[in-house]
């Protein structure tokens, strides 16, 4: 048998393992409960379920799809996310390791099954992380449809797992590197000191927190007031909706949140400012580069700091704007975590690309009818998706354009 082939079925069925962890996080971390204890049970009758009914995909397909007590159906939704999963750990697997897409390897169009993955070794960490951030973005994209929220622990994990991976095997060499230059390693370290700086201050309520009493979008206030009204008619216990803010309320929110982005941005500055005409600072991260861990840890942070400005930018001047929040803080979040995995680069990319998908989405819920207005997680997530494997391409194209960008700027800071 093939060694491709050997690898595409044990990551499906490693994939659908996980897709029944994400089955649990999707369950229970919107409301609140461990994600490891009690063990898996029936959601009605709260009867804990036997390891054999506990088997991705199968288990509920023996069942016929109902708890083998109370006979009560069990959501499709369980095998579904299990089955995706592991087609997406088999599929990113074949794109990586066979057709060489993904981390800046090049097109090839090989064959499925005709050379040994085991040339490619290198690439086996840096696949495992990335399978890290899709199984979190399929989970943060289905609690986002379903409650409207992104839980930041979900980004905010890959982003600490992509720090330490980045920093474990990342060499200026290797593929998909994200190790800094100094100038970058400067700029990085101190928004990575001005964003704890923040977190601290938030923390001990110096800063104050926008949106005490939480903040939805136009679209995600009806449908959760549609689902109060059919809850109401049900008899069921209707759920609670922040009262709506006035646009200089939004506004209001929107400071707070300008002034928590003020110390990393000016930090981030200063260090920058210092690395370009202090030689001595100069000379330290120059010293600092050639420690790779520190490079690559930095380049991550990195990421994870641009992923997260360019949707809170968006986001600010959105709202600031047209009085009314223009995009989600989950979002935030989860560019946060997407940008320590991939890169400032290709987050930013991302970002600008999930539009696509959106309209993609929106044509289809036209075509068939479909009248639910879905948040913008799903969107980064499918772009997030794509630019995982089309980010060198795209990089390439856009490269020149940057470039004399870049050459632009300088000529006029020069000049003046």
């Amino acid at each position: 048998m093939s060694p491709h082939l050997v690898f595409i079925i044990f990551l499906f069925v490693l994939g659908t393992c996980v897709g029944s962890f994400l089955n649990v996080v999707i369950y229970r971390l919107p409301r609140g409960m461990s994600l490891w204890w009690p063990p898996s049970r029936c959601p009605r009758c709260e009867k804990p379920l036997a390891w054999y009914d506990n088997v991705p995909v199968l288990g509920w397909i023996m069942l016929g799809g109902r708890c083998r007590y109370c006979r009560k159906p069990i959501s499709p939704q369980y095998p579904i996310i299990e089955a995706v999963t592991g087609i997406l750990f088999a599929f990113y697997y074949a794109m990586f390791f066979v057709l060489h897409l993904g981390p800046c390897l090049g097109a090839s169009p090989l064959l499925l099954f005709a050379h040994d993955p085991s040339n490619r070794a290198g690439l086996w960490p840096l696949y495992g992380l990335d399978m890290v951030l899709i199984a979190g973005l399929l989970a943060a994209s289905v609690i986002d449809v379903e409650y409207y929220v992104i839980p930041a622990s979900i980004p905010w994990w890959i982003a600490a797992a992509a720090v330490v991976v980045h920093g474990w095997v990342d060499r200026p060499w290797t593929m998909g590197t994200l190790t800094a230059a100094p100038a970058a390693m400067s700029l990085a370290a101190g928004a990575a000191v001005g964003l704890a700086i923040s977190i601290a201050l938030l923390f001990l309520k110096i800063i104050p927190l926008s949106f005490p009493d939480g903040d939805l979008l136009e679209g995600e206030r009806r449908e959760l007031e549609q689902k109060a009204r059919q809850a109401q008619e049900s008899g069921r216990s209707v759920p609670e909706i922040p009262p709506e803010l006035t646009p200089a309320q939004v506004r209001a929110e929107m400071r707070k949140e300008m002034l928590f982005l003020f110390a990393p941005v000016i930090l981030g500055g200063a260090s920058l400012l210092l690395y370009t005409y202090v030689p001595a600072v100069a000379r330290f991260w120059l010293h600092g580069w050639r420690h790779y861990w520190l490079s690559g840890c930095l380049g991550s942070l990195l990421g994870a700091m641009v992923g997260g400005l360019v949707v809170w930018l968006a986001r600010i001047l959105g709202s600031y704007g047209f009085g009314r929040e223009a995009m989600g803080l989950g979002d935030v979040h989860l560019m946060f975590g997407i940008g320590a995995v991939l890169g400032a680069g290709a987050a930013t990319v991302a970002f600008f690309i999930a539009p696509f998908f959106g309209l993609a989405i929106a044509i289809y819920m036209l075509l068939t009818a479909a009248r639910r207005q879905l948040p913008y997680g799903p969107y980064l997530s499918l772009a997030t998706a794509f630019v995982m494997l089309f980010y060198c391409p795209i990089a390439g194209y856009l490269r020149p354009g940057i470039q004399g960008l870049m050459y632009f700027v300088r000529q006029i800071v020069g000049a003046s």
